[in-house]
């Protein structure tokens, strides 16, 4: 019967499988609906909790991550056991618009079962990878223990964030503390699977495209039958720009970019993607907002609050993602633009202060025109290198 659960119906792949994109589209669903939630409290109390809980969800996928990076699988077994996991995380949605309430339990519940779900993904692993036993048996006990705490929040201090706060740190401290407690008792690295970082990048990658894209499902199904002017289709287009700005800044690097090479750092790549996707999701949610205002409408001071710090998190946070992973030397290679991105960050925020009484169709042109410049700062950066690189090679 076990050797069921072994059969692969489709040749083995490098990079993520159909069922991995379809994981990552499922994640649609939750942050419609944490959007939902932030859209209908944008003071400091709703934007908090959205921060906060944001953390248990990107968790959840980056949970996956982890294992998927070190035991690649597409046969039955793994298969049922990730379809089990997106139901859970539809479970999840379900629950996310009243989670510091009335649905706290089932919600904290539901997180547990997750975790569980995760211990039988590194039970098999422990089963066929005896080389990697020490690994995959101390994620067993982890998230195990993780479980167990989830199961007893949900039963008896469902609404005990300080515990949250526990329980999350013990699935986020893993992977450095299993490499630490090993190099600790055997005074040596860690023996891990290799690591195809061209397989992380296509992950975090797909999902960071998915949440940009979720911000467009969102506006067309508010705006669906209601009547548009012509300020509403250009409001939609500078939206656009700033969208595809933070596309462009990206996926150029991601292109060039190196997780193994000098300078890099693979965790604090990942980890800077926390506030970066969090950042899209909040920009998304007040962004269908001013898409409705009318001509000549100021925006309230919550949605230009949110706005424009939520754009100036992902600037900085793009930044960071570059620092951590330097472009690999090549014809369209550019240095770290840190300094720009800081730079236009505090636009952003001085804008947040000083354009109480702008428009808000100058206020989204001008915050595009932030965005714009970066972009063609890049293009300029990367033609350059392009024509140097050529210089050098008619030289020699």
């Amino acid at each position: 019967m076990l050797r069921f659960f072994r059969i692969s119906t489709v040749p083995t792949t490098e990079g993520s499988t159909w069922l991995e994109l379809f994981f990552d589209l499922i994640y649609v669903a939750i942050l419609i609906e944490m959007g939902d939630r932030l859209a209908h409290d944008l003071t400091v109390q709703g934007v908090t909790e959205f921060a906060l809980l944001f953390i248990p969800i990107f968790w959840s996928w980056l949970g996956i991550v982890f294992f998927t990076r070190y035991f690649p699988a597409d046969d039955i077994g793994q298969r049922i056991l990730t379809v089990t996991y997106m139901a859970i995380i539809i479970l999840l949605a379900f629950e996310i618009h009243s989670v510091t309430k009335e649905s706290a339990p089932a919600f904290t519940m539901t997180y547990g079962v997750s975790k569980v779900i995760l211990v039988l993904m590194y039970a098999r692993a422990w089963k066929y990878h005896k080389k990697y036993r020490f690994l995959t048996g101390y994620f067993i006990v982890i998230y195990t223990i993780a479980a167990i705490i989830w199961f007893g929040i949900a039963l008896f201090a469902p609404t005990n964030f300080a515990l949250w706060a526990v329980a999350l740190s013990l699935s986020v401290l893993a992977p450095a503390l299993v490499g630490w407690f090993y190099q600790w008792r055997n005074n040596s690295a860690l023996v891990v699977p290799p690591v195809k970082h061209h397989y992380k990048q296509h992950r975090f990658g797909e999902l960071t495209l998915i949440v940009l894209g979720e911000f467009f499902i969102k506006l067309v199904t508010n705006a669906s039958g209601t009547e548009l002017i012509a300020f509403n289709y250009f409001i939609g287009a500078c939206l656009l720009g700033i969208s595809v700005g933070i596309w462009w800044l990206y996926f150029d690097h991601l292109s060039n970019a190196s997780l193994k090479g000098r300078g890099s750092n693979t965790n604090i790549w990942m980890y800077l993607h926390y506030p970066l996707l969090a950042a899209i999701a909040a920009y998304g949610v007040v962004g269908y907002k001013i898409f409705e205002l009318s001509p000549g409408e100021v925006m309230a001071d919550e949605i230009r609050y949110v706005f424009s710090f939520a754009l100036a998190i992902a600037i900085l946070a793009l930044g960071g993602v570059e620092w951590a992973s330097p472009e690999e030397e090549g014809p369209m290679a550019r240095g770290r633009k840190g300094w720009i991105r800081a730079i236009s960050a505090v636009i952003l925020i001085a804008l947040a202060f000083i354009g109480g009484q702008l428009a808000a169709g100058i206020f989204v042109i001008l915050v595009m025109l932030v965005f714009l410049v970066q972009v063609l700062l890049d293009i300029k950066s990367r033609v350059g290198s392009n024509r140097v690189h050529t210089n050098e090679e008619v030289l020699l």
